[in-house]
This record gives structure tokens, C-alpha cells and sequence, in this order.
């Protein structure tokens, strides 16, 4: 509980929908397999926001109340599902409304690609116009978790973080710490503390 889990991207949701440039345009196999891929990171990424989210609230309030905290506070957020994430989260968003949509539909996208993308569009593959669809319709989900994620960051955990004494500053360093574990663990041969 003494760490943070951190999950950094960088935000886009205030500016104009990310152009198709920031992915490969390609309409191959590949790229519509490594889309999906793609959307279905960004919505674990928002999942893991909506734990954060909920972690920090449960913290603050026990703070408040006086209460020893004697459970992990992200654990039964890491084994609940987007839904019940949402659901949970509802007394925090609800005074945004564009948060509470935006999380809606990332649900409905989120769910529907989980449980429904290939069994119902499978046969688009056929084709280079109908995969170019697929990706362009898989890129707008990218798009609307990031967009989703950046918002419920902004309007809620942000200002719960703040309470907390946590700043964006902290977020980076532990964000650039976790990198740096990684990169010793997985690329010892390419990791300099100087190169960093």
C-alpha cells in the first residue's frame, strides 16, 4: 500500500481528436490485430484509473474517519471489471456528466470488443475497404478510452490526489522510477542511469 501504481500516458482529451498519423495507417492483418491490441490497453488503462480512483478515495476516507486501514485498497478494485469499477465509482463522478457518459460508452466499447468485435466482425477482414473500417473504428476507440481516461483523471483523481498531498511531480517520479526498474529487469544490456 506504500507504493503507487502508476500508469502515465499523456493527455490529449482537450485538444482536437488524435489524427490518424499517431497510428500506423496501414489496413494489413497485422495493424488491425496490433489496433485491437491497442484499444484493449487503453481500456485496461482506464480500469486502472477508475482503481486508482477508488484506492485513493477509500484512503481519504479513512483518513477522515479516523480508520486504520487493514486491507490493501487496490485489491478488490484489481478484480473487479470495468462495470462494477463504474458502478463503484458512481458517488465521485457523478457531479460530471461528460465523465459519467464518457464512461458509458467506454463500457459499451470496451465490452463490445471484449465479448462481440470478432465473432461479429470477422468476415470484414475479407477485404482491404472493409479492414480499412475496422481500423478506423478501432482507432476511435483508442481515441474515446484515452479521451474517457484523461477526463476521470482531470475532474477526480487529480483532486483526490491533491487532497492526498500527491503532485503530478511525485506521479512522474515514481512514473520515470517504475521505467527505470523495467528497463534494468528487461534491458540490463541497453539501462545507463546516465542514459536514462
Amino acid at each position: 500500500m506504500d507504493e503507487l501504481y502508476v500508469v502515465r500516458h499523456e493527455p490529449t482529451w482537450r485538444k482536437e481528436p488524435e489524427p490518424d498519423d499517431e497510428y500506423d495507417n496501414g489496413t494489413d492483418h497485422k495493424t488491425l490485430y496490433a489496433l485491437f491490441g491497442l484499444a484493449i490497453f487503453k481500456a485496461n488503462v482506464l480500469e486502472h484509473t477508475l482503481v486508482n480512483t477508488l484506492a485513493l478515495a477509500r484512503i481519504i476516507t479513512a483518513e477522515e474517519q479516523g480508520e486504520k486501514l487493514i486491507r490493501d485498497p487496490w485489491a478488490q478494485g484489481f478484480k473487479d471489471m470495468m462495470g462494477k469499477l463504474i458502478k463503484r465509482a458512481e458517488p465521485y463522478v457523478s457531479a460530471y456528466p461528460e465523465v459519467v457518459d464518457d464512461l458509458t460508452s467506454s463500457l459499451k466499447r470496451r465490452n463490445f470488443l471484449v465479448h462481440h468485435f470478432w465473432r461479429e466482425r470477422i468476415q470484414e477482414m475479407v477485404s482491404e475497404s472493409s479492414r480499412a473500417k475496422l481500423c478506423a473504428d478501432l482507432k476511435a476507440d483508442c481515441r474515446l478510452f484515452t479521451q474517457t481516461d484523461e477526463r476521470l483523471t482531470e475532474r477526480v483523481f487529480d483532486p483526490l490526489a491533491r487532497k492526498r498531498g500527491i503532485t503530478p511531480e511525485m506521479i512522474q517520479a515514481q512514473f520515470e522510477k517504475e521505467r527505470r526498474e523495467a528497463m534494468k529487469r528487461y534491458q540490463p544490456e541497453l539501462f545507463t542511469a546516465e542514459g536514462d
